[in-house]
């Protein structure tokens, strides 16, 4: 965020970047496919033909044990699943005078995936999984450490469980058990007496202990636990189902914010394109053409209550910012889809000493700090073109120092860059591709980009070496850095603006 807070850091009471919406789905690897309930009845010794019976009899212990441990907890069931289900608990609650712990149950007919008994090709009876309508519950705290938030359970086989908080009001409450002084409006600290303990908080809750978190969380609503995790030796999977990274910038004055926003949405709407927007979220995008993106970029400028919000849609993947509550500029990287990102990790099913490699972003919470990297590098390339609406070098100053030869202690070290007419400037473009952004660029990366593939050796060797060349003579004019204990380059701050700057208008 250097580049936005060098433009605007004298507006900016405080910045804060964090989670903000997480849902969580826990269930289980074995009951979440046919071939695994088969397994499951074997083991149990329940035949086919008596599944029914025995996923009934379940529900039943489940519904009628839910009520037993419902205490004086006010209970509703709500007529439809578009109800604000927050709201309502709030309102039941208060009504009730429930200010901590449980303070409500909801009960709701929605969509869910079960399994019904079915013939094979072979005629033969099975299970299969289908798509069908069931009871659910929704537990709704005042945690003492999380806030306000939920535990959604179906009341069908196999019980699938989804949680639901939030990480500003996770810190608001944390704050509040320390004695630290804060404001906040809905999702949005406003105020904090001790800004770097708030950012620490919202650090500490990506590497939370999630698994048992969740199970502390859960396991007192959840009368089949035991049954599933002891008896039916079918634990809980504890996956991310989205989560929402927000970076704030909380303005000393509103009309400070007010005065810019609609600059920001302009240049949002004009000046970037698909191509941006998926280099934002680290995509790997050609000069020429989309490479393996083959899915729909989408763009949606939307007014609500909580302030104008543009937002950049690839997949189900987002990328937003608005003026929230009229205060703050808050970006915000939605990640419902984690597989187009990769994990520095060991593969699936290996031993942890094994080598590690670059794999397939997970849904499991083992992976969430790399998708909290992942999000926050989306929310920084954002903020850093949001900061170059407001460069107050003009092109030719920006650029003026590039075009004379750097020159150290009497001795010229390095030449001038061409960045407007010659090859240098479209060189320096594709160093500020979003996947170099997010891993740095390779001298290999470059070779490829520039000359394509090559199968002579000696070819190479006299490619690379241009490219080492080019590297160090970008890297004397400042707008490269290396990344330390590897092979890879990044931009500078400085190599940003100049970028930013030279982009082409949409």
């Amino acid at each position: 965020m250097k580049s936005f807070l060098a433009r605007f850091g004298a507006l900016v009471a405080f910045t804060l970047s964090g989670f903000d919406r997480l849902r969580f789905v826990g269930e289980s690897r074995l009951l979440n496919h046919a071939r695994g309930v088969q397994s499951y009845l074997h083991q149990q010794r329940i035949l086919f033909k008596d599944f029914p019976a025995h996923a009934e009899h379940l529900t039943d212990r489940f519904r009628r044990q839910t009520l037993q441990d419902l205490g004086d907890v006010p209970l509703q069931h709500l007529n439809s699943p578009d109800v604000d289900k927050e709201a309502r608990a709030l309102q039941l609650a208060d009504r009730h005078g429930r200010t901590t712990g449980r303070i409500a149950l909801l009960t709701c007919q929605e969509s869910a995936r079960t399994y019904r008994l079915r013939r094979n090709a072979e005629g033969l009876v099975e299970p299969r999984k289908e798509t069908t309508r069931c009871a659910h519950y929704y537990h709704y705290f005042q945690h003492e450490q999380f806030g306000l938030c939920y535990v959604r359970i179906g009341t069908w086989f196999p019980f699938a469980v989804h949680v639901g908080l939030n990480g500003r009001r996770w810190l608001a409450q944390q704050l509040a058990n320390q004695g630290v002084a804060s404001q906040r409006r809905d999702n949005l600290i406003t105020a904090v007496a001790d800004v770097a303990l708030a950012q620490r908080l919202l650090d500490q809750q990506v590497r939370a202990a999630w698994p048992r978190l969740l199970e502390e969380l859960v396991r007192p609503v959840h009368p089949l636990w035991d049954y599933l995790h002891r008896t039916a030796r079918a634990p809980f999977y504890w996956m991310t189902e989205q989560s929402e990274w927000a970076s704030d910038f909380v303005f000393t004055a509103p009309a400070d914010l007010a005065a810019w926003y609609p600059r920001w949405l302009r240049h949002g709407i004009e000046a970037l394109s698909c191509k941006d927007v998926l280099r934002y979220l680290g995509k790997k995008v050609p000069a020429h053409g989309y490479g393996a993106c083959s899915g729909e970029a989408k763009i949606d400028l939307r007014t609500r209550p909580d302030g104008t919000r543009l937002k950049f849609w690839y997949g189900t993947n987002a990328l937003k910012f608005y003026d929230k509550a009229g205060v703050a500029l808050r970006l915000e990287t939605t990640i419902n889809d984690p597989s187009g990102f990769r994990v520095w990790r060991t593969k699936e099913g290996e031993p942890r000493d094994a080598p590690k490699s670059w794999q397939q972003l997970r849904k499991g919470v083992a992976d969430l700090p790399r998708r909290a990297e992942v999000s926050a590098a989306a929310n920084r390339r954002l903020a850093e073109s949001l900061a170059g609406v407001a460069e107050p070098t003009t092109l030719g100053k920006l650029l003026e120092p590039l075009g004379q030869p750097v020159v150290k202690q009497g001795r010229r070290v390095a030449r001038a860059l061409n960045v407007l007419g010659g090859a240098d400037g479209q060189r320096l473009r594709t160093l500020a591709q979003g996947d170099y952004l997010v891993q740095g660029v390779r001298n290999r990366d470059l070779r490829a980009a520039w000359f394509g593939e090559c199968a002579d050796e000696r070819e190479r060797r006299r490619q690379a070496g241009q490219v080492t060349r080019w590297l160090a003579l970008v890297r004397a004019h400042g707008l490269l850095v290396k990344v330390q204990k590897t092979h890879r380059w990044q931009l500078s701050v400085e190599g940003r603006r100049v970028c930013t700057a030279l982009a082409p208008p949409r």
